[in-house]
């Protein structure tokens, strides 16, 4: 039978805590796990000197303090490089769909370009053709409007003075007038 005081017991002492309460509770269960990898390496050495410092026995609470103290150590590190790599890789996925929306929008950009350009090109063009219209529509304006002046000039002027003659030889002949 084992007493309590024993450092031999590789069993945890009874505590008044629930072992989700216990302060030591998750110490214990790994420093049994340990203490047993310890002890199987006895077996292998038996010179503590060859024994790596990860490997040392823990007779007492400062060596279990120094051994939980590399442990957390360790583990921060390895938590902080698995963050690290996490981050890296979250970095890289959201610069990878970056690029994708950017090649997209480039993609649609230049298609508004292409479109916005052949727009362009049609409207110039309608307009380039109106413009042709106007002028054409202007010179034939132009010719039929002096092919009527010449007309008038031709014909109205020569009728109109002869017309005006006969008005004032009509007057002259009413109010007894000669012409001189």
């Amino acid at each position: 039978m084992k007493t309590r005081g024993s450092r031999k017991s590789t069993e945890p002492m009874a505590s008044p805590f629930s072992p989700k309460e216990s302060p030591t509770a998750g110490v214990l269960d790994n420093r049994s796990l340990f203490m047993n990898g310890i002890s199987s390496n006895k077996k292998r050495t038996s010179d503590p000197s060859t024994m790596s410092p990860s490997r040392k026995t823990l007779t007492s609470v400062s060596d279990l303090k120094d051994l939980l103290s590399s442990r957390l150590d360790d583990l921060r590190r390895n938590l902080i490089d698995r963050s690290h790599t996490e981050i890296l890789k979250d970095v890289e996925a959201s610069d990878s769909r970056l690029h994708k929306r950017l090649k997209i929008q480039i993609k649609a950009s230049q298609q508004v370009m292409d479109e916005t350009e052949k727009e362009y090109k049609k409207i110039n063009e309608r307009i380039s053709e109106t413009q042709e219209a106007i002028k054409v529509s202007y010179a034939e304006f132009m010719s039929e409007a002096q092919i009527a002046a010449s007309r008038v000039c031709k014909t109205s002027i020569t009728e109109l003075s002869k017309s005006f003659e006969r008005e004032i030889d009509g007057l002259r002949k009413r109010f007894g007038t000669s012409a001189t």
